[in-house]
């Protein structure tokens, strides 16, 4: 079992429709000052975002892929990540929670649908900067140390 404060590698398959609401949504924050990258705005995505709002943005993710199945359905990467293990038990309690409903989806699609969800962007931009603060980023020293 993973621990809730456990650093854990995860891997998203992402199209390029992914990759493209991912950098448009990382631009939109850096835009308004805030030094980040994808991946931190993924991590800021999951920590932020309430159960039942991740089971609604999958939910209406889905209906709009029925409508307007993607032409191009090659994987342009696999986003690779570290989480804390409690992000991936939140992402695993919407998947089953959607299961329950008789809705197959995945943790990947779920990840996925919160990159392309309609975020208000000076509240996020508000969130990432307490993110921040709270999480920073390990790799470098000055946040190892502390």
């Amino acid at each position: 079992m993973i621990s809730d404060d456990a650093d854990v590698r995860a891997s998203f398959t992402f199209y390029a429709e992914d990759t493209k609401a991912l950098r448009r949504l990382t631009l939109a924050l850096r835009d308004r000052g805030l030094d980040l990258q994808r991946t931190d705005v993924f991590r800021l995505l999951l920590d932020v975002t309430p159960e039942l709002e991740m089971m609604a943005h999958a939910t209406l993710r889905l209906r709009e892929e029925a409508k307007s199945p993607s032409s191009d359905e090659t994987v342009d990467e696999r986003f690779t990540v570290r989480l804390q293990g409690a992000w991936l038990k939140k992402l695993d309690r919407v998947v089953d929670d959607l299961a329950r409903k008789d809705v197959d989806a995945e943790r990947t699609f779920v990840a996925r649908s919160l990159v392309h969800a309609d975020h208000d962007i000076p509240a996020l931009a508000r969130q990432a900067t307490k993110f921040s603060a709270a999480h920073p980023d390990r790799r470098f020293r000055a946040a190892k140390a502390k």
